[in-house]
């Protein structure tokens, strides 16, 4: 199944939101909701938002309670467990972009907004042949990706029309060469 939405505790939702906002905009994303007083907001690129962000005293998306799962120190950790549970790496979030250009503006407007390069534009075959990517680390140090998997033929500008015309074309000259070698 695919993932419905995801939220995201930060430390200033107001710093985040700003920074959010320019950074998916070029992904057409926008606030579609916000609660308790804008400390959680709803982010998305539709009618529904499948990005939240939520303010340091409040729950993660629309949760009841607003406990840490991770506890800071040995000495939070839950009586019941064995052994405390320690923080991780930082999030990696990746949206989805429509075409390779949505992925450089995605890029530009991630850095305009204070965002730092993690891996610019790019392809990166080492994951998959078509998998064009950024990557930058967001004002909390996540790394934030927006990737487009669609082949070039597809995912640049000139796309579908472009290839068409270029094959067309081909096949005329080639068409014509034949024709003149006595070939048909």
């Amino acid at each position: 199944m695919p993932l419905h939405h995801l939220g995201i505790n930060v430390r200033d939702i107001k710093e985040a939101r700003d920074f959010y906002l320019a950074a998916l905009k070029p992904l057409g994303y926008g606030v579609m909701m916000s609660f308790a007083e804008g400390e959680v907001l709803g982010l998305g690129p539709g009618c529904n938002p499948d990005f939240w962000l939520a303010g340091p005293s409040q729950a993660a998306a629309g949760g009841t309670e607003k406990v840490s799962a991770i506890p800071e120190n040995e000495e939070s950790a839950n009586e019941e467990t064995q052994k405390p549970r320690t923080k991780t790496g930082p999030l990696h979030l990746a949206f989805t972009a429509k075409d390779r250009e949505q992925v450089r503006k995605f890029y530009d407007a991630a850095i305009a907004a204070g965002g730092k390069c993690n891996g610019p534009p790019g392809v990166r075959p080492e994951y998959l042949a078509t998998y064009y990517a950024a990557f930058i680390l967001d004002l909390e140090g996540r790394n934030i990706e927006a990737v487009c998997i669609k082949p070039a033929f597809l995912a640049e500008q000139w796309g579908m029309l472009g290839w068409t015309t270029a094959s067309t074309t081909v096949a005329v000259v080639i068409s014509g060469i034949a024709k003149w070698a006595g070939w048909y």
